[in-house]
């Protein structure tokens, strides 16, 4: 049995304080090499009033512990404080502080084992939401996960899909459990939501280009259609606008982020690689008729807004068709745009393209292009269109329709985005494997 112990987090110039552990297993339960089996959460107070705060835009930070060998489990109980003890940073980070022991596998005796670090931290989308307790709760406009102990930055891989694409980073819980649990690499993961502004390649490539002075007219014209028009706003529309301008300002692809490290404190680098989501593309996009920025919105989202945003979206834009060739045009001056300022590798997912239900006999009742008017179509083109990308080296593809097809579309991707556990976990695997 060998006593498990905090191990060393330290960065310069701050104390590093820490919440009561959560335990996330119980007492005497066997777990596997890199489970996260308890977190804590993290508070970082400068030593001189002068320095700066750390994480200021983030409002949680975590360290999720989890096992460095296979083994039994044995959970100190007076490490978990209990109540508000368990949720604020009240208790200096002591890297010989021992936690709990671990029964390995060899059953032979040794010295402590410092526990393997994940490190958390999330965005919230206003901070007057209640985000309560638990690994990353609450509604993010982003969320991170890393490793702190190699003393480069690692690498960051930002995933800017829909669900297809969270879904396998995040894991089960949204908190990324699944995906440290199996991967070596010491990478940095960002998954920025998409629970507003759905991210498809033209909405993307707006939000890469646009300056201050664009943003500033959307805002006013915003301002002045809804708060000063004739409908009266309702704190739903208040809410919803103040969500959809953060989206329209926020570029996820230029956000640097603080980032804890063996060497201390640092800042991460420009994403390494990008995930999209051929799902996040529709054939016809919300144009707005002045300004021509665009917007794509999910349906249910809009149940959110109150009167005088349906109002404004249905006056002051209008349905622009695209296509088959539009995708493809909005994908490629989006990949040219970033690559031209970063070393970015775009990875994107493609579409299951039969669910295994078409029964349509003959299509002459349906008016051409097909694709815009049957689903299963449009995805047979979209990943034709996706693999003459990659035969141009601009992409590389994850082939979540022949994923889906070994598996069984119909009981693992029912719908043809949200996935089974089976799935995500072959996704996961490809991830990693591309990553490696």
């Amino acid at each position: 049995m060998r006593p498990l112990c905090l191990g060393k987090l330290e960065i310069p110039g701050y104390a590093v304080k820490k919440s009561g552990i959560v335990w996330l297993l119980p007492d005497h339960a066997v777990c596997e090499k890199n489970q996260i089996f308890g977190f804590c959460n993290i508070s970082l107070e400068p030593i001189s009033p002068a320095a700066p705060r750390p994480f200021e835009n983030e409002t949680i930070l975590q360290a999720a512990l989890a096992a460095p060998a296979a083994g039994r489990l044995r959970a100190d109980p007076e490490t978990s404080f209990g109540g508000y003890l368990n949720f604020l940073g009240v208790q200096l980070w002591d890297p010989h502080s021992i936690i709990g022991f671990l029964e390995t596998d060899d059953g032979q005796p040794g010295g402590r084992l410092p526990v393997r670090l994940c490190m958390l931290a999330g965005k919230l989308f206003t901070r007057l939401a209640d985000y309560g307790t638990g690994l990353l709760p609450g509604w993010h406009s982003h969320a991170r996960a890393w490793r702190p102990e190699l003393a480069d930055v690692p690498a960051t891989l930002l995933s800017l899909g829909i669900c297809d694409a969270r879904g396998p980073l995040l894991g089960d819980d949204a908190s990324f459990l699944e995906f440290f649990a199996e991967a070596e690499s010491p990478c940095h993961i960002l998954v920025a939501g998409n629970d507003l502004l759905v991210p498809s390649a033209l909405c993307l490539l707006e939000q890469f280009e646009r300056d201050d002075t664009a943003y500033n007219l959307i805002a006013r014209e915003l301002e002045q259609a809804v708060f000063n028009g004739p409908i009266k706003p309702t704190p739903q529309d208040h809410f919803f606008a103040g969500a959809l301008l953060e989206a329209l300002r926020a570029s996820p692809i230029r956000e640097t982020h603080d980032i804890i490290t063996g060497a201390g404190l640092q800042k991460t680098s420009p994403p390494a690689a990008i995930i999209l989501s051929a799902n996040a593309e529709p054939m016809r996009i919300l144009r707005h008729k002045i300004l021509a920025y665009h917007l794509h919105l999910h349906h249910f989202q809009l149940a959110a807004a109150g009167p005088a945003i349906r109002a404004w979206l249905q006056t002051a834009f209008e349905p622009a068709p695209r296509g088959i060739a539009g995708i493809k045009h909005d994908y490629e001056t989006l990949i040219t745009a970033v690559q031209a300022q970063f070393e970015t590798k775009f990875i994107v997912l493609n579409r299951m393209s039969s669910s295994g239900r078409e029964d349509l006999a003959f299509y002459a009742p349906f008016d051409a292009p097909l694709s815009q008017t049957l689903v299963h179509v449009a995805a047979k083109e979209i990943n034709l269109m996706l693999h003459d990308l990659a035969a141009a080296g601009k992409i590389t593809i994850i082939d979540i329709d022949a994923l889906a097809a070994e598996l069984g579309g119909a009981q693992h991707l029912p719908d043809g985005t949200h996935q089974s556990g089976e799935l995500q976990s072959r996704i996961r695997g490809e991830i990693l494997r591309l990553m490696a």
